[in-house]
């Protein structure tokens, strides 16, 4: 089965995103798989930078939004995650233990689908 990763620049995303939550599929990661560069995203210490460029993906691996701001503990793991929902504008925070992330693809997991995920709360503004 042939599989093709896109990847796509965290504003980009935006921009060409129609109203409502239109994805791009992925590969889902499978949760828990560290040996092919996926980890549970609260427990990565110091994360690279590129996370703050992940693509977020809800539990059937469509891309629904794009990583707006990750708040760190006082242990530097990833917290909350902000995400920028595509075509709707609106920023949900979601805690960190609800991601699997794909290093390799830079891509944020969620264990929630695209409707869950944009219930979630507001996050608050900056």
């Amino acid at each position: 089965m042939n599989k093709i990763h896109i990847m796509v620049c965290s504003a980009a995303m935006m921009m060409l995103a129609a109203p409502g939550l239109i994805g791009v599929a992925v590969a889902a990661p499978a949760p828990g798989n560290s040996s092919s560069g996926i980890i549970a995203l609260n427990s990565l210490p110091n994360p690279p930078v590129t996370l703050a460029t992940a693509s977020v993906a809800d539990a059937k691996g469509i891309v629904v939004g794009a990583v707006q701001k990750i708040v760190m503990d006082a242990s530097g793991k990833p917290q909350t995650v902000d995400v920028a929902l595509m075509g709707s504008g609106a920023v949900v925070a979601l805690d960190a233990s609800k991601f699997n992330y794909d290093q390799g693809h830079n891509v944020l997991t969620a264990q929630l689908d695209a409707q869950q995920i944009a219930q979630q709360p507001r996050a608050p503004l900056s």
